[in-house]
């Protein structure tokens, strides 16, 4: 009998994998210079492509769930979508596996739930946006904002203006240049790049910044340590920590005029001059004002329960 059963529910279960199975995609459109491009895959894995064509190629395979590919190309928009049910259930978490070939100056805009996304080598607006997963970028050129809430952001050589922001992640980025915005929750910050104004927003999670071409410096950072190495050309900077030390070097005397407030709890260490902390009398807070050559810039440091420490 149980022979018989299986002989029945067999073709059923073919049927059901080749229903479930992913689909292969390889479309392409011609579309006009400078395309403001729009994408949505909420699973699995985008790798996006510059090329020298004036099209977009889009391979790979669709996600188990699709409900439908869309390529949709309307004068200087373009949406490409691998359309899901609102909501699923997928024992397959593999997801969208597509490379996407765009021309280099575009407006780029993409959008993703549980995916990974890559891009490089681009210029103009780009934009990418994740619930969960990382984001690779290289070289790319013009206003760049990447964003994810549960993440590692990945990047080099980017050149513009910048924004990254991450909820719960790393960040890593170096030999960029140009203005950037680098905001984490829960997470490391590392940079080494050519920017010449950063500001920093950091919370529970050390940084540790190479920043030799910076002239206005801005950083809050809570709960986390700060190696900062600069260069020569800062001309201004606001830097506050809270249960955080502090530790600035500098590859060259800056020609600044430093105010340090230690506040409850705080230690200032300068080893850029002679100057020396002053103590409050009826607290073991630290002060210290001194200029650093003629003085010419502004550093304002503030600290509450934290070291810092100046060379």
């Amino acid at each position: 009998m149980s022979s018989i059963k299986y002989a029945l529910l067999a073709p059923l279960m073919v049927i059901s994998a080749l229903t479930i199975a992913a689909e292969s995609v390889d479309q392409q459109h011609d579309v006009v210079a400078n395309p403001s491009v729009n994408i949505k895959v909420q699973r699995g894995n985008v790798e996006f492509i510059s090329w020298d064509n004036n099209s977009i190629q889009v391979k790979g395979e669709l996600d188990e769930l699709s409900k439908g590919f869309i390529f949709d190309v309307k004068g200087n928009t373009v949406m490409i979508e691998d359309k899901l049910p609102r909501s699923y259930q997928g024992s397959n978490k593999q997801g969208s596996q597509l490379t996407i070939y765009l021309p280099k100056q575009l407006n780029l805009n993409a959008e993703g739930v549980s995916a990974d996304f890559s891009v490089a080598k681009l210029s103009g607006q780009v934009a990418m946006a994740l619930v969960s997963g990382n984001i690779q970028a290289g070289q790319l050129n013009g206003d760049t904002k990447l964003t994810t809430v549960s993440g590692n952001i990945t990047s080099e050589q980017l050149n513009g203006k910048i924004n990254l922001e991450t909820v719960s992640g790393d960040i890593k980025d170096n030999r960029s240049q140009g203005q950037a915005e680098l905001r984490l929750v829960s997470g490391k910050l590392n940079t080494d790049s050519d920017y010449t104004q950063v500001t920093i927003d950091q919370v529970s999670g050390d940084i540790s910044a190479t920043l030799k071409a910076i002239s206005v410096l801005n950083m809050v950072t809570i709960s986390g340590d700060a190696q900062l190495t600069l260069g020569a050309e800062l001309a201004n900077a606001r830097l506050e920590s809270i249960s955080g030390d502090m530790n600035l070097r500098f590859t060259e005397q800056p020609n600044v005029s430093f105010t340090i407030d230690g506040g409850p709890g705080g230690k200032i260490d300068n080893q850029l001059t002679d100057d020396t902390p002053l103590k409050q009398k009826y607290s073991s807070s630290q002060s210290l004002q001194f200029n650093s050559l003629s003085g010419d810039g502004q550093v304002n440091i503030n600290t509450i329960s934290g070291r810092i420490s100046v060379k």
